[in-house]
This record gives C-alpha cells, sequence and structure tokens, in this order.
C-alpha cells in the first residue's frame, strides 16, 4: 500500500515522471517510478516497481498498478484500474471495473485467493470502494485544496478491503541529503490502515512491530504536483525509508499497456 502512495495536483505538464528508492535498515530494497498523465476531467496514473539490492536475494519481485478514472467535481472517479505482479514466475493479476458513478461492477482476479490463508472479504463493503490510486489521487485534491491530510477512504486492491486514514501531523523542514532531490517545507501525514478482509491470517513480523507510519508531501517542482518526498516507518527490526530520487515533466503523453 506504502509503494502505491503517489499524491498528485492539476499541474500544468501533461505527464509527470516520479522516481523513488526505498530503504530498510540502510540496505536499498526496492525501485519506484511512477508516471501521471494528467487531464482537465481526467487522470491515469502508472506506478511500476521492482525490489532491488539486498532484497533480491530472498525476495525477487516486480509490480505494475494502472488506474484510470474522471473528475466528477471535486471527486475523483475510478474507471478502471489494474494489478500486474510477478514473482519466482507466478504472475498475479487484478482487473477492477467501475460503472461511471464509481460503483465496483465487475472485478478478475487471477489466481483466486486461498481462504485457508487470508480472511475472507466482508459482504456489502466492496460494491462502494475505490481502488488504491484513486485514493491517492483524492488526497491529492484535498491537499490542493488546502484541506489538509485528515480523511478516511474506503479502499479495495481487488484482494483486500480496507479503510485508509490519514491524519495530518502539521508540516515539518527537511533538510538536503545524498539520498532526496528534496529540501524544504514539507506536509507531514500519518498513515493508518484498517484492513477489513482478504489479508493475510499470518501477520508479518514487519508489520506487527511497525509503528508510526509518516509520509511527507511537498511540491518539488514549481507549478508541478503535490507529491511524496519522503517516507518513514518505524520497526522492531529496522527502519523503512523512501526518498523522491528524481522527477520531470514532460508534454508526452504515457498510455498504460491495458486496453481502454
Amino acid at each position: 500500500m506504502i509503494l502505491s502512495t503517489i499524491f498528485f495536483g492539476e499541474a500544468k505538464s501533461k505527464t509527470i515522471v516520479a522516481d523513488y528508492t526505498f530503504y530498510f535498515g540502510g540496505f536499498t530494497i526496492l525501485q519506484a517510478k511512477t508516471t501521471i498523465e494528467l487531464g482537465r476531467k481526467s487522470y491515469k496514473v502508472v506506478s511500476r516497481s521492482e525490489t532491488d539490492g539486498i532484497l533480491n536475494l530472498f525476495f525477487e519481485w516486480s509490480g505494475q498498478a494502472t488506474s484510470k478514472g474522471n473528475f466528477l467535481e471535486w471527486r475523483s472517479v475510478p474507471i478502471r484500474h489494474q494489478n500486474i505482479g510477478k514473482r519466482a514466475g507466478n504472475v498475479r493479476t487484478t482487473v477492477l471495473s467501475y460503472e461511471s458513478s464509481g460503483k465496483l461492477v465487475s472485478s478478475d482476479i487471477q489466481p483466486p485467493p486461498d481462504l485457508s490463508e487470508v480472511f475472507p472479504l466482508p459482504r456489502g463493503l466492496v460494491k462502494e470502494t475505490i481502488d488504491p490510486l484513486t485514493a491517492i489521487v483524492q488526497m491529492n485534491r484535498r491537499l490542493e485544496r488546502g484541506m489538509g491530510c485528515n480523511a478516511t477512504f474506503p479502499v479495495f486492491d481487488g484482494r483486500r478491503r480496507y479503510d485508509l486514514t490519514l491524519v495530518d501531523r502539521g508540516e515539518s523542514s527537511l533538510k538536503q541529503t545524498p539520498f532526496s532531490i528534496f529540501q524544504g517545507k514539507a506536509i507531514v501525514c500519518t498513515i493508518n490502515v484498517n484492513m477489513l478482509g482478504g489479508h493475510k491470517r499470518e501477520k508479518s513480523k514487519y508489520a506487527a512491530t511497525s509503528g508510526e507510519k509518516l509520509v511527507y508531501v511537498a511540491r518539488p517542482l514549481k507549478g508541478g504536483p503535490i507529491l511524496p518526498v519522503g517516507l518513514t516507518v518505524e520497526t522492531a527490526l529496522g527502519t523503512l525509508t523512501g526518498h523522491l530520487v528524481s522527477i520531470k515533466k514532460t508534454d508526452t503523453v504515457f498510455t498504460s499497456s491495458f486496453s481502454e
């Protein structure tokens, strides 16, 4: 969920490309690239991630999540969401489709979840949800309007149903480091995820010991979007951090790999 945390606003450029590097315990573990195609009435976000460094020795993985939707007044309304993950030659896919009002109408999950390993999905709590990337688009629109982080979103990613809650923690001044291209004032948001179904019955030792999850958001490009510039999650086994390492604007319209 954290790796999908990309906020964006009404940038002047048609396309924004942001690159992130994530570390755990001081070691590089993951690289992520997010491409944002933005129109006046619609949006498309593509986030590609893959393990890197020491994590590849134990858990080699790559994935791509894509969301497309429209802006209805100030709401972000999804049309289609697709997620493809690859690990050890195995492929998992998720395709979610929505009607014009944003209500979920179909889901194709391959392979289907194993209910001996995950909790069942709650009945009646899936239709009125949004996908993870759309939740982040909606959060950004709040920030662009000066409404702060305080909000809760009902999210369904095809496998897991959870409530995503963000809490405003004020501002912080980030200093320049060799790991990040950003320095200056950033809004601090606490992230909380309340799992309601579809999650693993056996809790990860990393998740079980994780403390406060903080994401730092700012506007690194003049006239560009508000987006994450830093991430910190403390656990008993080490600290997870994420940093914005590059960002660019282009007039080239990015087209995702799934059919419209």
